[in-house]
């Protein structure tokens, strides 16, 4: 099979970070297959966040296009379709990321019509959970409008064994299975815990981190009553929540923290983000996600790649991979994060050689060009069929 360089075009809707993972997700898939030498083209939308270098049209980096605003139904609009046509054509292969947005058949009625195969990434988006929220909505939208692209993609993509088992029922053919693509370099040389100390606070108190964005699907309220219940056992932990998002529910949870006596054990933090986020990994003892759902969650690979163990459910797809990582697999309720908590933090000298085991796990996992790799020989294959 020829090693040429490829022509690779990733459609995203919006290139938003606040939409969630599926943008960096794919922001870092594009920049990796970049650097390998791939000519990658970024089209979207809305470029809100794409990097500046993009624009440049410089070797090396994602040449970003920007089409019109998408229109009512979140559809391209003509102007925006012919733009993208001979972009299409040119391409090798077009790589479509979500499934609930109507101009993703538009990009794949494009590639057909041009005989350009596409690969579709489904980013959680058939989990359970996820087809559980307005669930018939979404199985009239699959078997009606996105079911000629399903149909006739030359792959779909999951990113974890979990997600393809959930996603399975929905699907026309089999998933392939590519972990996300991380970028690996700010976790060379880490900042230390020191300047998060300086501006969180220390303490004797071990630290329990919830680090990601504030939503009802997060469970935050399961660690607020698991550190009551901590509390009442004479367990002295001190829960750190960093993030931002849905105001009401964070209200609601600081709420839930002042009903329960606990604030002056649950602090919320605001965003996080930078060496400041790194070092507050490295300051946490353990950090804790009770999430309902999470396709892949990089705030688990950041933790772990920071030397920090985690606790989370089987609610998050790489849960199976976590587990073989040495991390903590628990129900999601107050008691289980409770019981898991008290029970790392009576081996609370241990906990260091926990997150250095998580760390060299992630590295090997998650290596970009081992990853990189794979999405060659899928883009290939796909060309080549």
């Amino acid at each position: 099979m020829s090693d040429a360089p490829l022509r690779i075009l990733h459609y995203v809707p919006t290139t938003r970070f606040s939409v969630g993972g599926t943008v960096r997700a794919a922001m870092d898939i594009c920049s990796v297959l970049a650097r390998r030498g791939h000519h990658v083209t970024w089209l979207t939308a809305d470029a809100t966040d794409v990097p500046e270098d993009w624009n440049e049209h410089t070797d090396g980096t994602p040449c970003a296009v920007e089409l019109a605003p998408l229109r009512r139904l979140g559809r391209l609009d003509r102007t925006s379709l012919d733009r993208a046509a001979p972009l299409v054509a040119r391409a090798d292969v077009v790589h479509i990321h979500a499934l609930w947005c109507t101009s993703n058949p538009q990009i794949a009625a494009l590639a057909r019509s041009a005989g350009t195969p596409w690969v579709v990434s489904i980013h959680g988006m058939l989990d359970d959970w996820s087809m559980a929220v307005r669930g018939l909505k979404k199985r009239i939208y699959l078997q009606t409008v996105i079911r000629s692209m399903m149909n006739g993609a030359a792959a779909i993509l999951a990113t974890a064994t979990e997600e393809k088992r959930q996603a399975a029922k929905w699907l026309p053919r089999d998933a392939d299975v590519i972990p996300l693509v991380m970028d690996m370099a700010p976790y060379e040389e880490l900042p230390g815990p020191g300047l998060a100390r300086e501006r969180f606070g220390g303490g004797d108190a071990p630290v329990v981190l919830f680090l990601s964005r504030i939503h009802e699907k997060k469970s935050i309220e399961t660690l607020i009553d698991a550190t009551t219940r901590l509390k009442d056992r004479g367990v002295d932990v001190r829960l750190l929540i960093a993030g931002t998002g849905d105001d009401a529910y964070l209200s609601a949870m600081q709420n839930r923290a002042s009903q329960q006596g606990v604030t002056d054990r649950v602090e919320f933090l605001g965003m996080v983000v930078g060496d400041l986020k790194l070092s507050l990994y490295e300051m946490a003892d353990l950090f804790a996600l009770p999430t309902q759902q999470e396709n892949f969650g990089l705030v688990y690979p950041e933790a772990m790649l920071c030397g920090t163990p985690v606790l989370t459910t089987r609610g998050t797809d790489i849960w199976r991979e976590l587990e073989e990582a040495g991390m903590s697999i628990v129900d999601r309720s107050p008691d289980a994060f409770a019981d898991g908590i008290q029970r790392l933090l009576q081996e609370r000298d241990a906990l260091p050689r926990i997150g250095e085991s998580g760390a060299v796990y992630v590295r090997k996992w998650l290596d970009p060009d081992g990853i990189a790799r794979q999405y060659e020989a899928l883009y290939r294959g796909t060309v080549a069929r």
